[in-house]
């Protein structure tokens, strides 16, 4: 989805403006998926523009989308953890560890394009976590 806004102008915060950080809008949206690959900072980053941005929905969508993934992957590592745990009982656990370094792959791969799509101005909505995060901008 790269306008979901209509045709008479965007709304405040669209591609294009400043953070209230002073990063550019696409600049702002991208910190907080791809700083998550050192060590969760995209977290902190999107945790800090809901905070900051009054006015920017572009910024706020991409910061709350970010937290959403950052949960889910965080929930579902958990989730492999307990599975490898069980599955070291009998001897099984390289299973786990091999979805374990799966999920990872797949979490970097979305963290990445979630980054260039927020860089390059559009308001990408990831399946299934990017209509949560549009309704909470807009409530």
């Amino acid at each position: 989805m790269s306008a979901p806004y209509e045709a008479g102008g965007p709304p405040s915060g669209a591609p294009g403006g400043k953070t209230s950080l002073g990063l550019d809008s696409n600049l702002g949206a991208m910190l907080c998926y791809i700083a998550n690959i050192l060590c969760c900072l995209g977290v902190i980053l999107s945790i800090v523009f809901l905070i900051t941005e009054k006015e920017n929905r572009f910024v706020k969508f991409h910061a709350v989308q970010s937290l959403f993934l950052s949960g889910v992957c965080v929930v579902l590592l958990i989730v492999v953890e307990i599975l490898g745990v069980i599955l070291g009982m009998v001897h099984l656990g390289i299973l786990a560890t091999g979805l374990w370094f799966i999920l990872v792959l797949i979490f970097l791969a979305l963290w990445l394009l979630a980054g260039i799509k927020a860089y390059s101005g559009q308001w990408y909505k990831l399946p299934g976590i990017g209509d949560l995060a549009w309704n909470a901008i807009n409530k």
